[in-house]
């Protein structure tokens, strides 16, 4: 059973409830994206180019950091993604579908929303290569780098249950050339929908949000069938 969790649908959910695993998040499904980075973090970490720098390392050697990065070189683009995820600068786009690609040799972040009721035993399984680094509600969980192409599972993050309200899972995915690429599933042994919240994200664009659109566009609407009505 799969349910969509993100707020992209704007649909109002019920109570699901499964004896097996519900898939909530799948490769390419839409969460919030920023690929504004490029190499802002490239050798900002400690140790130089060994095996000990995240941002980036030309070797596939296997590490895993007990400590979050130093994320702020790129503090300007990621803004408040960490401490106030509800709340993302221009320089996220979302939801949209999360590419499995991204520009060799640079980093991108991304966001997983979860408006959840009550999840049980959520686990999340990712394929990076080359790495990654993840936060739960802004909380450093787990970063690693490992050799090889990617493979679904090479990371595992046993999540735990959500508690009511309104949970991010935010990831750096860290690429040091070459090629690269992105696998992700998330399940979870129950799952029941909350109402959304949703995250502000600005429109550089400058122009109306889809809801705004339909907003207007049924407001129109309406006034022409008032003034198409019949005439006393």
């Amino acid at each position: 059973m799969r349910i969509h969790h993100l707020v992209a649908s704007g649909l109002l959910a019920f109570t699901i409830v499964s004896a097996r695993a519900i898939t909530l998040v799948q490769t390419t499904d839409p969460g919030y994206y920023n690929n504004d980075i490029g190499t802002l973090l490239n050798l900002s970490g400690p140790g130089g180019d060994g095996p000990t720098q995240p941002f980036p390392i030309y070797n596939d050697s296997t590490v895993t950091f007990v400590t979050a990065p130093d994320l702020s070189a790129a503090s300007s683009i990621l803004g408040n993604w960490l401490t106030a995820p509800w709340d993302l600068n221009s320089h996220w786009d979302g939801p949209i579908a999360i590419p499995n690609n991204w520009a060799v040799g640079t980093e991108v972040a991304i966001i997983y929303q979860f408006d959840t009721l009550a999840a049980t035993n959520v686990v999340a399984k990712f394929g990076v290569d080359n790495g990654m680094f993840a936060w739960l509600d802004g909380s450093y969980l787990f970063g690693g780098r490992a050799g090889g192409g990617v493979g679904l599972g090479e990371y595992t993050l046993n999540l735990g249950d959500f508690s009511a309200g309104t949970h991010y899972l935010q990831l750096l995915l860290e690429d040091h050339g070459g090629s690269n690429g992105y696998a992700v599933e998330i399940t979870a042994d129950t799952f029941v929908p909350g109402p959304p919240v949703i995250p502000t994200v600005p429109d550089s664009g400058g122009t109306l949000s889809l809801s705004a659109l339909a907003l207007s566009a049924l407001v129109l609407a309406r006034r022409r069938a008032m003034r198409s009505g019949p005439r006393g």
